[in-house]
């Protein structure tokens, strides 16, 4: 299993002025690049790679949209070094307007958590000097959080996972990074 799904805590990092795409970077606190995602422009279905490496030549995850341009779109996370679907992700569209929301799904479609915002998404859209903030609300196991850290040419936010949690760290990582990506847009 590649070292990203072994970690408690992580930076997502990406450009926060960009014309065409996004570019992300997962680092470990030292700043050591340890996973990499370059986001194509002007796709009307979305499909995410992640890359063990910044020459895309180990993918590890893929995020699919099942539909194209759905506003409450549900996206299938799949384990491409084993071709597993380890579940999916679905955009609560409404809610989010005002803070942004995603149902966590397991393989059969069943919920068993959410990411939600802390802060408040409308706020964030029109100043975006105010850092967003995220938790994962699992029953009986929260306490994943999303922190951004502000800065104002690079986006980085500080992803905190409790030791022993049980959730897939494969799946965190690909709805930290799908989170990172649709947020991008809106900005």
């Amino acid at each position: 299993m590649h070292p990203l799904f072994d970690m408690d805590n992580y930076i997502i990092q990406t450009k926060l002025l960009k014309i065409f795409g996004g570019t992300f970077w997962f680092k470990d606190l030292e700043g050591n690049i340890i996973a990499y995602s370059k986001q194509k422009a002007f796709k009307l279905k979305e499909d995410i790679i992640l890359y063990g490496d910044t020459a895309c030549t180990q993918p590890l995850l893929q995020i699919k949209a099942r539909q194209m341009l759905d506003l409450s779109a549900t996206y299938d996370v799949f384990d491409l070094t084993t071709s597993e679907h380890i579940g999916s992700v679905k955009r609560k569209f409404l809610k989010s307007i005002i803070k942004d929301s995603w149902k966590l799904l397991d393989v059969n479609g069943n919920q068993y958590g959410e990411l939600v915002e802390d802060s408040i998404a409308i706020l964030r859209r029109f100043i975006p000097l105010i850092p967003a903030k995220f938790h994962f609300a699992i029953p009986g196991h929260d306490g994943i959080t999303i922190h951004q850290q502000f800065n104002p040419l690079i986006k980085k936010s500080l992803l905190t996972i409790p030791p022993g949690h049980p959730m897939d760290r494969r799946m965190v990582a690909a709805i930290t990074l799908l989170n990172s990506a649709i947020e991008g847009r809106q900005n």
